[in-house]
């Protein structure tokens, strides 16, 4: 058996290279695994582990044993560097109530529709200096705001909050690696100022670019389609109206809405066409240039212009990286769609961007990649000669490609969509049993008529010319707009359910990665891992009770209806949050609430004490040290987990109490 794995390892030599970024990746993930930050003398081991490497680079059986934990732990050192960094930045906000002055650098909007800034540049009423990021949300909008601005105003700031229940969305964490020190909101006028450096900045002036393209689109298209057109050209989706959002988000498109590598590629992949037909009608540039490169070159030109106006967001910048990736490869003639190619992509935006690993985009976008190019590289050959075979006249060679671009997107959506879905359940708890059906039928809409228009009305917008590609745009986008709001209201269009534990989610990641990296036989093992994963989705369980950090939120589970009671004066946000990741519906609460509390489940077991503490069977308990509560119960045993013990104590979570 051993001589059979030594026989099928060797023969895959060629797919080594392309467990890199897995390794690295591991040792990333291992470090948010973890329940304490690591001390700092760990970021040294890859050091050491590659002196040894240099040390016995004549015998490659040790080198080759020594390169795995090499990756991993350069990937640990990567992010946990990272993190010592930014621990070292400005520390949280206090609780306190301010008076400020600041730049704007950021403007986007809350889950309640409310404008939200980032401020830098801050000062007290005093004139002292306020280091670090507040991110704010206005009560009212008085004048028309723009990055760049400058304003004063009263705002109540906040160290950014510990996730909300056990399982929760990290939102501290990821505040904490996009440089925000402080939250709140803006309970006053906010009045413009004059800003102390008068000097026009590089994003001030890109800024002032997407206002007059936003502007350009507001001017020509109707408010649903200009809102949507903004959003997918410059990264701006506070104009799109909750019922559109939420129809794109459970017709399984809301993937078209946020900038990713579907827009990238499409557009560069439009450029390079264009330029190569346009250089082949002009046989003096075609006979002296290679347009292969030319195109590439101006395809990445096109990108970065792109990734300007869209505001460079995360996805975007990842997207960015992979499209620039692939046409670096066609400037020296590589292979441009490989899972080479896609290895390199992964490793650098993992070096540059380590915390990325945690995030869904990231995860969901290199999950359909990784799976395509996979499924390409096994079935490519049969397409090619389905084709390209000489029987049959013109006609048949017309319906022969036209049956081949419709079976390909039902395919490419299907192997996509079964990669992609493990993530969106871990993540978003949700579930859309008609994402294929809506990318079938909106995919040529976005093939065909919005992405090429899109990339012509940026062509000719500096010469004014953009008013009838700008018209083709908005009747791509109205049909597309209505297919999603059809698609959303069939019966049973989404579901939500219960979300995965994290090791079930990493066997399903290493099954699809063994499946998908090597060639041989052997990678149909990964199906075991990948269907031991699935099957862990058994073993989520719905808390019996759940109890937010300040004590004000307090959701207890009914047997009965199998619904959540709250609590008089339940938060909002709290409530939505919890029904999502508890895959339940909320009944009314109140007396309810408390009658449920006294279910013979919890006899003299939970008592809420002034909400300073929780009397679990006998003993306080302190809920705000902990951070918010779930409660579980197993016939008569009671199995408590706070939000401290999911998340640990790091450093963006335990900042104030380490310094």
């Amino acid at each position: 058996m051993w001589s059979q794995l030594k026989i099928c390892f060797l023969y895959e030599r060629t797919r080594w290279i392309l467990w890199m970024p897995v390794f690295f990746a591991a040792g990333i993930g291992i470090y948010f695994a973890l329940p304490m930050e690591p001390p700092l003398w760990t970021a040294a081991i890859p050091f050491v582990l590659l002196i040894m490497c240099c040390l016995f680079r004549r015998q490659p059986v040790v080198c080759g044993s020594i390169a795995p934990f090499l990756l991993l732990t350069a990937g640990f050192a990567d992010i946990q560097l990272k993190s010592f960094y930014l621990f070292l930045q400005p520390p949280p906000a206090e609780d306190s109530k301010l008076y400020l002055q600041g730049r704007i650098i950021g403007l986007d909007v809350n889950y309640r529709g409310r404008t939200r800034m980032l401020l830098e540049d801050m000062y007290d009423f005093e004139g002292n200096r306020l280091a670090g990021r507040y991110r704010l949300s206005m009560m009212r909008r008085d004048f028309e705001l723009k990055v760049g601005d400058c304003v004063e105003l009263v705002a109540v700031v906040s160290p950014p909050l510990l996730p909300s229940m056990v399982g929760s969305y990290q939102f501290d964490r990821r505040l904490f690696f996009s440089g925000i020190n402080g939250t709140g909101y803006i309970p006053s006028e906010v009045l413009p100022v004059q800003c102390p450096h008068s000097s026009l900045r590089l994003s001030e002036y890109v800024a002032a670019v997407r206002r007059s393209i936003v502007q350009k689109i507001d001017a020509v298209l109707p408010p649903d389609e200009a809102s949507v057109a903004v959003a997918i050209i410059a990264g701006d989706q506070t104009q799109i109206n909750r019922p559109l959002i939420e129809a794109y988000r459970n017709s399984g498109l809301a993937h078209f809405l946020s900038i990713s590598g579907l827009h990238m590629s499409m557009l560069a992949g439009l450029m390079f066409f264009l330029v190569r037909v346009f250089m082949a009608f002009i046989p003096i540039l075609a006979l002296k240039y290679n347009s292969k490169k030319v195109a590439a070159v101006l395809s990445l030109l096109v990108s970065v212009v792109y990734l300007a106006v869209s505001g460079a967001a995360i996805p975007a910048v990842r997207a960015f990286i992979m499209t620039g990736v692939v046409l670096t490869a066609v400037l020296f003639e590589r292979q441009a769609i490989s899972m080479r190619t896609l290895a390199v992509a992964a490793m650098m935006v993992l070096i540059i961007t380590p915390n990325a690993l945690v995030g869904a985009s990231f995860q969901m976008s290199f999950a359909a990649v990784v799976a395509l190019v996979a499924f390409y590289e096994k079935y490519a050959g049969r397409l090619n000669r389905f084709l390209h075979t000489e029987n049959g006249g013109w006609i048949r060679k017309i319906v022969r490609g036209a049956f081949a671009y419709l079976f390909g997107v039902v395919i490419a959506d299907f192997v996509a969509s079964v990669a992609t879905l493990p993530f969106g359940i871990y993540h978003f708890n949700q579930i859309d049993y008609y994402t294929g059906l809506t990318n079938f039928l909106s995919g040529p809409i976005i093939g065909f008529v919005i992405m090429p228009f899109v990339l012509i009305s940026l062509l000719v917008m500096p010469l004014g010319l953009e008013w009838l590609p700008l018209k083709i745009v908005g009747y791509g986008l109205s049909l597309t707009n209505r297919l999603t709001v059809w698609v959303s209201s069939l019966p049973y269009a989404t579901d939500y359910v219960m979300p995965m534990p994290v090791w079930g989610l990493v066997l399903i990641t290493l099954g699809g990665l063994w499946l998908c990296l090597w060639y041989g036989r052997w990678r149909w093992w990964g199906m075991v891992a990948f269907v031991a994963g699935c099957l862990s989705m058994a073993t989520a369980k719905r808390p019996e009770m759940i109890i937010d950090s300040e004590i004000k939120t307090v959701a207890v589970l009914n047997h009965n209806s199998g619904k959540y009671s709250f609590m008089p004066q339940a938060s909002r946000w709290n409530k939505q949050m919890w029904m999502e990741k508890c895959a339940a519906e909320a009944e009314q609460g109140g007396r309810k609430a408390l009658e449920t509390l006294n279910n013979p489940l919890y006899p003299e077991r939970i008592r809420i004490k002034q909400r300073k503490s929780v009397k679990i069977d006998g003993k306080d308990f302190d809920v705000r040290a902990a951070g918010g509560v779930s409660i579980f119960a197993d016939k008569d045993k009671l199995n408590i987990k706070t939000v401290r013990d999911y998340v640990g104590c790091r450093y963006w979570n335990c900042a104030v109490d380490k310094k």
